[in-house]
């Protein structure tokens, strides 16, 4: 029997998190990229060539978008495109060996259709198939409801708040309370799981929003940038994901930017 492409995905996936566990038993080599704190490893291009290896065996009409720069040069969104972050929060992997997730979206025509994050140290996979719903290790997930930033925490890069990014303090003020771990993976998954109303980040790339769009869309959870418009998977965005009626009082406060 011919496996899905879900089932596909799934083996992958659990395959490079093993291998990610299994690199805290050795020295691995570390990199800066634009800072010291924007790392790149062995790990990080390991994975990536893995996936974009295993995507060009099974999928070899479709186009690839990855951080580390071992898929396409995507110019459109027409076709069916993987979106890949191997390991997002690395600099939680290297310093934490904690809070870090693989993530892909797989999108058609600029659409999300699927979403996967591996959150590595629980050993938890979500996938989010829009029209489909949302599982965590093969169990369902509940659509949660969470109607006001006044009742609810939220989540987001502790300097975004600091330097007041797109009104993000007042946010954090009409909140009860603001969270933080390093990882879009797995600040959105807490959107997900409704443990947060909101995440909001004022600069994400593709590759760090892809897979959760496509599961917050599975969900119903909206998923826009910092003006309520639709996202595109070719260019860096501020990225907005929250429940609707969260999502709408966010944007209000977030349009009042000076």
């Amino acid at each position: 029997m011919q496996k899905t492409r879900q089932a596909m995905i799934t083996e992958w996936l659990t395959y490079v998190a093993d291998k990610l566990r299994e690199s805290f038993n050795r020295d691995i080599k570390v990199a800066e990229k634009s800072a010291a704190n924007d790392l790149v490893t062995e790990m990080d291009q390991w994975a990536e060539r893995y996936l974009v290896s295993q995507i060009r065996e099974h999928f070899p009409n479709d186009f690839i978008i990855g951080e580390e720069g071992c898929g396409d040069n995507v110019t459109s969104t027409d076709g069916t495109i993987w979106v890949i972050d191997p390991i997002d929060g690395t600099l939680n992997f290297v310093k934490a060996q904690n809070h870090f997730a693989i993530m892909i979206g797989i999108f058609q025509d600029g659409e999300p259709q699927e979403g996967y994050i591996y959150d590595v140290m629980h050993d938890e996979l979500y996938i989010g198939i829009v029209g489909v719903g949302a599982y965590v290790n093969g169990t369902q997930i509940d659509q949660y409801s969470l109607e006001s930033l006044e009742e609810s925490l939220i989540i987001g890069n502790v300097m975004n708040f600091i330097d007041n990014r797109y009104n993000m303090q007042e946010l954090a003020r009409t909140a009860m309370g603001v969270r933080s771990i390093g990882s879009a993976a797995l600040q959105t998954i807490s959107v997900i799981k409704g443990e947060v109303s909101l995440y909001f980040s004022a600069g994400l790339e593709p590759w760090d929003f892809a897979a959760g769009y496509a599961i917050a869309e599975s969900l119903g959870i909206k998923t826009t940038d910092h003006l309520g418009e639709k996202l595109s998977i070719l260019k860096k965005s501020p990225v907005l994901i929250a429940y609707p009626n969260v999502h709408k009082q966010a944007l209000e406060i977030i349009k009042q930017t000076n």
